[in-house]
C-alpha cells in the first residue's frame, strides 16, 4: 500500500499526543481518517484540524474498554467510507508508582485500557477485514515497556507486555489465514501530554525520562507501516536498553530500578496522588499533540540519556566478557 489517497483509517486515542499526530499524519496523504477517543469536543476539533489538512474526517466518540462502542465505531468508519483499511489501537495511558501503594482496581483499569482496548479493536474490525477479501493492517501502539520492564511501572509493563505478546500471536494466526497485517510500535518515552493524563502515585511531578521522543516521529513510522507493514517499528533511542536487558537482566534491571526510584519518588517537584484519565478524561481547553517540553529541555534529557545509555551498555558488554571468561 504506496498510496494513502481515500484510504480509511481509524485511529483511537486521536484526541492528544501520539493518535493525534498520526491523524494529522494521515490527513496530509489525503486519507480518510476515523477519530476515536472519549472527549468529544477535542474531537470535534481534532477533526476540524484534518480536514483542513487535506484528509477527509469523522469523530465518533469512544471509551476504547467498551466492546459495544467499539463495534460501533467500526461500523460507522465503513458506512462513512466504504471499508477500512488501517485500524491503529494507540489509546491508553501509563501508571507510576510503587506497585503496593497503587490500588487494586485502578491497576486492572490500566489493563482494560491499553490491553483489553486494543482487543476490542481488533475483534471489532477483523470482520470488516474478512468482508472484503481478508486484507488490511493493524498497528498496535505498546511502548518500551513492551520489551523492557520498568520499575514503578509494573502495571503498565504487564499491559505493554501483553500488548506485545497479543500482536506476535495474532499477527502469525492471521497470516495463516489471510493477508491482513498486524504490527507492533515500540516507542521510548514521548513528548505528549501524558503528566497530565497519566495515573500518579509516585508523590512527584512527572517528568520526561530521557531521551524524548517527539509525537510527530512516532507518527511517521505509524505511516511508514501503513504503507509497507513489517513486524514492528522501535521508535527512540532508549529502546537500544533491550540489549543489556537480555545479556544481563538481574544487573540491568537492578541497576534502572534504581535510577527510577531516585527519579521517580525522591526527586522533582512534590505533587498529590492522581488517577490521571483512568476513569474521567482530562479536561483539556485545545487539541495538544506536545507535552509543553522546550528545545532546551529535550536537549538536556537528549545528554542526560545517551550518558545513561552509554553506561548501561558499557557495564553490560564488561560483564558478559567476564562471563564468557569465566
Amino acid at each position: 500500500m504506496q498510496s494513502l489517497r481515500d484510504t480509511t483509517v481509524v485511529i483511537t486515542g486521536a484526541s492528544s499526543g501520539i493518535g493525534l499526530a498520526t491523524a494529522r499524519a494521515f490527513a496530509r496523504r489525503d486519507a480518510n481518517v476515523v477519530l476515536a477517543a472519549r472527549r468529544r469536543g477535542l474531537l470535534e476539533s481534532a477533526a476540524r484540524e484534518c480536514e483542513a489538512l487535506g484528509g477527509r474526517a469523522l469523530a465518533v466518540p469512544t471509551d476504547v474498554t467498551d466492546a459495544a462502542e467499539v463495534r460501533e465505531l467500526a461500523s460507522a468508519a465503513a458506512s462513512a467510507f466504504g471499508g477500512i483499511d488501517v485500524w491503529v489501537n494507540n489509546a491508553g495511558t501509563s501508571m507510576w508508582g510503587p506497585f503496593e501503594e497503587i490500588p487494586l482496581r485502578s491497576q486492572s483499569r490500566l489493563i482494560e485500557l491499553n490491553l483489553l482496548g486494543a482487543i476490542n479493536g481488533c475483534h471489532a474490525v477483523l470482520p470488516h477485514f474478512f468482508d472484503r477479501g481478508g486484507r488490511g493492517v493493524i498497528i498496535n501502539v505498546s511502548s518500551i515497556g513492551g520489551r523492557v520492564p520498568m520499575p514503578f511501572a509494573a502495571t503498565y509493563s504487564a499491559s505493554k507486555f501483553g500488548l506485545a505478546g497479543f500482536t506476535e500471536a495474532l499477527r502469525y494466526e492471521l497470516a495463516a489465514r489471510s493477508t491482513i497485517r498486524v504490527c507492533g510500535v515500540y516507542p521510548a518515552y514521548v513528548d505528549t501530554p501524558t503528566y497530565l493524563e497519566s495515573a500518579n502515585y509516585t508523590g512527584r511531578t512527572l517528568r520526561p525520562v530521557p531521551p524524548v521522543v517527539p509525537p510527530e516521529h512516532v507518527a511517521e513510522r505509524i505511516v511508514g507501516l501503513a504503507r509497507q507493514p513489517r513486524r514492528s517499528a522501535r521508535v527512540g533511542a532508549a529502546n537500544a536498553v533491550a540489549v543489556p536487558f537480555a545479556l544481563a537482566p538481574d544487573t540491568t534491571g537492578g541497576l534502572v530500578g534504581r535510577l527510577a526510584e531516585r527519579f521517580l519518588l525522591r526527586s522533582g517537584p512534590a505533587a498529590s496522588t492522581t488517577d490521571g484519565g483512568l476513569w474521567e478524561t482530562v479536561p483539556v481547553e485545545n487539541t495538544v499533540v506536545r507535552g509543553g517540553w522546550g528545545i532546551r529541555e529535550r536537549a538536556r534529557a537528549r545528554r542526560a540519556g545517551a550518558i545513561v545509555l552509554t553506561g548501561l551498555a558499557g557495564a553490560t558488554i564488561l560483564l558478559f566478557r567476564r562471563a564468557r571468561s569465566a
